[in-house]
């Protein structure tokens, strides 16, 4: 089913079921339940079944449930089919992109409503937990998820995109195994020199393994400030239609044909981890990758990490430039009891805890949401044992706050990244010119734009 009628069907049921009032109350041993579905799943699951655990233990008035529900297109779907039934969840944790469409679904509660709240009932006298303290938080990550001057969810697991290298491959070709690429020129230059043939000219190592993914299309925009779509990134007003169409777009999917065609880089198509593979088993030297892998990878590998570096992410230079905060938010479902709600946002402040942030980027590698927790541990021995993490943090503290670097906020934002993906496609295997191929996926994504604004009017 299409976003936008996905979202018409959201905001119909919502309503009807508000009409009747039927919100099933759970509780369990005197407590509240709250139930979480969430799309951790692996090691990550078990990191987040601690975290749920320590609040349910510091407190006896709430018990949150962990519900794992697959990934975050199978959440969404899930959330729509519970409305009404009494199965919703009390909060869900959804990606980045379903920013947009969650605020017109009108089916939660903004996060912003709740710290008003504890603003207005703080202090001693009436029983409640001051309010939080925003000034801890990445203000990055703050300002990803505002939107109408509210912050509408609470970012929960954040990551950034990273070059990753094999620093023997480096030493191997006569490149400082210290001195990673900066720009994608740079990264050209190096894989001319990585470049490795047999005796009969097969390729055996490439420069870098490149994955057809739109969100790396997004984050090579935004470190050269460009925006992503009009209306200040649909954060001034809503967006209308998209703008990476520019010379700036262009430019990427260029220097990508480019790399792929002259055997500098491999394709390897829409699975982000075959590129870790690749520099891992020592097929390309290096990989564009999300941060979020970055503990799985350095972890199992052990003291054979070593070999392997990180660095900002590469691109185009841009004066106001920077990366965007990835991962995903939690939501409070409008639709359970303010009980259940007043129960989801106390674990989210405790989540949200320094110290459990410091654990949480200890456990799992997602960027913690406090500032001070980087100084704590164990975060502070994950990044004296493993360096690569340092780089990740430096290039989110070093990253400018502005409109590009905020992010874009649109409401079918699936349907517009896979027109982007398809235009890759297009270039890499096609035989379409980057200009082509990028103006059919703006095309495209103006239209389910155009059918999503009027479906919310």
């Amino acid at each position: 089913m299409r976003r936008f009628a996905l979202l018409i069907a959201l905001v119909a049921t919502l309503a009807a079921s508000s009409a009747c009032g039927d919100h099933g109350l759970r509780y369990s041993n005197g407590r509240v339940v709250v139930r979480f579905w969430h799309s951790m799943g692996g090691v990550n699951s078990d990191s987040l079944t601690k975290m749920i655990d320590g609040f349910n233990a510091s407190q006896d008035a709430y018990e949150v449930r962990p519900i794992y529900q697959g990934g975050y297109p199978d959440s969404l779907k899930k959330l729509v089919a519970s409305l009404g039934t009494g199965s919703m969840p009390t909060m869900i944790q959804l990606d980045d992109i379903e920013l947009q469409f969650m605020v017109d679904s009108r089916a939660v509660v903004p996060a912003q409503d709740f710290i008003d709240r504890d603003a207005a009932t703080s202090g001693a006298a009436q029983g409640y937990p001051p309010p939080i303290d925003l000034t801890d938080f990445e203000p990055r990550a703050l300002d990803y998820y505002t939107l109408n001057g509210k912050l509408q969810a609470m970012p929960f697991n954040l990551s950034g995109l990273v070059l990753y290298y094999d620093k023997d491959a480096f030493r191997e070709a006569g490149l400082d195994p210290e001195r990673p690429p900066a720009t994608l020129d740079d990264v050209r230059a190096y894989s001319e020199k990585l470049l490795k043939r047999d005796g009969d000219g097969a390729i055996k190592r490439n420069g870098i393994a490149l994955s057809i993914d739109a969100w790396r299309f997004e984050q090579i925009l935004a470190k050269q400030g460009a925006l992503y779509a009009n209306n200040g990134n649909g954060r001034d007003a809503r967006a209308t239609r998209v703008d990476f169409d520019g010379p700036q777009g262009e430019a990427i999917l260029a220097w990508w044909q480019e790399m792929v065609s002259s055997g500098l880089a491999t394709n390897v198509g829409r699975h982000g981890t075959q590129a870790l593979l690749s520099v891992i088993t020592g097929k390309s030297a290096m990989a564009l990758e999300s941060t979020a892998a970055m503990r799985a990878i350095l972890l199992v590998l052990g003291p054979a990490s070593s070999r392997f570096g990180a660095g900002p992410m590469p691109a185009p230079p841009g004066e106001q430039g920077g990366i965007v905060l990835g991962g995903a938010a939690v939501w409070i479902m409008k639709e359970r009891p303010d009980v259940e709600q007043r129960g989801a946002w106390e674990f989210l402040r405790y989540a949200t805890g320094p110290q459990v942030q410091a654990q949480w980027h200890a456990d799992t590698g997602y960027f913690p949401l406090r500032i001070s927790a980087w100084d704590m541990e164990p975060a502070a021995s994950l990044h004296r044992d493993f360096p690569q993490f340092t780089v990740a943090r430096d290039q989110v503290l070093r990253s400018p706050r502005n409109t590009a670097t905020a992010g874009a906020v649109i409401g079918p934002f699936t349907q517009v990244r896979e027109g982007i993906q398809d235009a890759f496609e297009e270039v890499l295997v096609g035989g379409k010119t980057p200009r082509d191929a990028l103006r059919r996926a703006a095309d495209r994504a103006n239209r389910a734009i155009e059918r999503y604004n009027r479906s919310v009017e």
